[in-house]
C-alpha cells in the first residue's frame, strides 16, 4: 500500500508541476554535433573548408527523375518512391571499374558518410544514400548484392543511414534514369570501361536535385553541410 500511496503522490507533484508551468524533466536523445561536418576532419585532398551551414541557400536545380529498379533482392521499385521523404545522396557507378578517381572513389565517400553517420544521432530518420549501377548487364542483382555484404551484414547499421544498392534489368530501364539526372556515361569505345563523368547529387524529400558534386567536390565535409543546409532550411532557419 505505502508503494501505491507514493506512486499517488508523484502523480499528484506532476500535475501540480504542470499547473504552475514547471516543466518535469525528461530524458532526451543525443544532440546531433553542430557543424555535422566536425564528424570529419579537413583532408588535404580538397583545398577549401566548407562554409558555415544555413549560411547559403541552395538552389533547386531540377526534378529527380523517376524510373524502375532493382534492389540486392530483385524486388522492383519506383525511384519516386525510394527517394521521396528523405533527403537522398545518390551515385551512379559500375561495380567493375577500375579508374580511382571514378567509381571507386564515390564509392569510398559514400562508405565515410555512412560509417560516420553512427556518430550523427537520427539522421538516419531524414537522409539516405542510393547507389545504383549504369552497368545492368554485369551488375546483376548478384552482383550488387555481394557489394552490398558488408553495408548488409554490419551490425551497426541500425544507427547509420539507410544504404539503397540498386541496378535496373538493362538498358532500356536505365536509359531514362540517367538521362533525367545528366549522367553521362559512353560506352562506344570499349566494352569493358564504361567512360563517364564522375557525379554525385543531392536530392531533397520532394524529390528536387540540389547540387551536383564532381572530382574535387566530394568532400564528406561538404556533403554533410548542405544536407545540414537542407534541414534547416526544412526547419524554417
Amino acid at each position: 500500500m505505502r508503494k501505491r500511496y507514493l506512486l499517488s503522490g508523484l502523480a499528484v507533484a506532476a500535475l501540480a508541476a504542470a499547473a504552475l508551468g514547471w516543466q518535469v524533466w525528461q530524458p532526451q536523445p543525443a544532440a546531433r554535433p553542430s557543424p555535422m561536418a566536425s564528424v570529419f576532419e579537413a583532408s588535404d585532398a580538397y583545398q577549401f573548408d566548407p562554409p558555415a551551414p544555413g549560411s547559403y541557400r541552395l538552389n533547386r536545380i531540377k526534378s529527380a527523375p523517376d524510373g524502375r529498379v532493382l534492389d540486392i533482392n530483385g524486388r522492383e521499385h519506383g525511384l519516386h518512391d525510394l527517394t521521396r521523404g528523405k533527403i537522398s545522396l545518390v551515385s551512379f557507378v559500375y561495380l567493375t571499374c577500375g579508374d580511382v578517381n571514378g567509381c571507386p572513389l564515390a564509392m569510398s565517400v559514400f562508405f565515410d558518410v555512412h560509417d560516420a553517420s553512427r556518430d550523427l544521432p537520427g539522421l538516419n530518420e531524414d537522409v539516405q544514400l542510393l547507389t545504383i549501377s549504369f552497368d545492368p548487364d554485369r551488375d546483376t542483382v548478384e552482383a550488387i548484392e555481394a557489394f552490398a555484404y558488408p553495408i548488409t551484414s554490419d551490425e551497426q547499421a541500425g544507427d547509420k543511414l539507410d544504404w539503397h544498392v540498386l541496378t535496373t534489368s538493362g538498358s532500356q530501364a536505365l536509359a531514362p534514369i540517367l538521362d533525367g539526372y545528366g549522367q553521362v556515361v559512353d560506352r562506344s569505345e570499349d566494352q569493358e570501361t564504361i567512360s563517364h563523368l564522375l557525379r554525385l547529387y543531392l536530392v531533397d524529400r520532394q524529390g528536387d536535385i540540389r547540387n551536383v558534386y564532381g572530382l574535387g567536390f566530394l568532400d564528406p565535409r561538404l556533403l554533410l553541410t548542405d544536407i545540414e543546409t537542407l534541414l534547416m532550411e526544412e526547419a524554417g532557419a
